[in-house]
């Protein structure tokens, strides 16, 4: 039950990826600002300006994208995972098997491609379901049912999003959030492992957003007013903020990644 929560601290070079997702914004930030600055100096030149702004967005934007790249690559891994046996030293009849999960590749680039393109993904994932919901004859209908039944009507049309994101991760491909029939083929055959995985899923975005709340509260966020310690106050929380917001990338890749066996990927 707790092993989607505490498997990357087991898994060797977890320390070096988290350390290359933290310091990614870094990286990204100083060249950025520094495109910034050049495209201020340069109002001159309406050409250098707008290139050294467009430059500085994207330099801007890269990171959320690496990182969103990341996730995908290490889902991929995960769904792929190995089985390890372990046993006792002294033999005693009993084995148990464990996953044995390798972090994706350090490549950065890769990453920021995959970012861009899980994003082009979830739009040709959502796109039909977004033209179904708001269609003319939908609403007639929709609006003419119970509310619980069209409420179990919205919840089965989202169940559907797991499988469809697990078969972008494994294969790689934007048109994979289309297949609608692997979707329901995951969700037919392991589905105590699939609903579990969601719960756990539900349940970790609630606490994870109860946590995060409680910071800010603790932190004073809700009445601040400028000054030196609003600022320190703000930092803190960024930097707890985003350290979990790296945790949960692990977290969330483990939990889609698990919903099927590994030789389904």
């Amino acid at each position: 039950m707790f092993e989607p929560f505490v498997w990357m601290f087991k898994t060797e070079g977890f320390e070096k990826h988290f350390l290359y997702l933290f310091f990614m914004y870094i990286k990204f930030f100083v060249p950025a600002i520094i495109c910034l600055v050049i495209g201020l100096v340069s109002m001159h030149n309406p050409i250098v300006m707008a290139s050294f702004f467009g430059l500085s967005i994207l330099l801007f934007i890269a990171p959320l994208l690496c990182i969103q790249g990341y996730f995908w690559e290490l889902t991929q891994n995960i769904i792929s995972r190995a089985w390890d046996i372990s046993a006792a030293n002294v033999y005693n009849g009993k084995i148990k098997e464990i996953y044995r999960v390798e972090l994706p590749e350090i490549k950065t680039t890769r990453f920021i491609w995959r970012g861009i393109a899980s994003g082009v993904a979830t739009v040709m994932m959502l796109l039909p379901f977004a033209l179904l919901v708001t269609s003319g004859t939908f609403l007639a209908a929709f609006s003419s049912l119970p509310i619980t039944t069209a409420l179990l009507l919205y919840v089965f049309l989202c169940a559907f999003i797991p499988a469809l994101l697990w078969n972008y991760a494994v294969r790689d491909s934007v048109f994979a959030v289309w297949n609608i029939r692997k979707a329901i083929y995951i969700m037919g055959n392991y589905t105590g492992k699939y609903i579990w995985n969601t719960l756990l899923f539900i349940i970790f975005y609630l606490v994870d957003y109860a946590l995060i709340a409680a910071i800010a509260f603790i932190l004073g966020l809700n009445n601040i007013e400028p000054g030196f310690w609003s600022g320190i106050r703000l930092l803190i929380f960024y930097i707890f903020s985003y350290i979990q917001y790296l945790y949960c990338i692990y977290v969330y890749a483990y939990l889609l990644g698990t919903i099927a066996p590994p030789h389904e990927g």
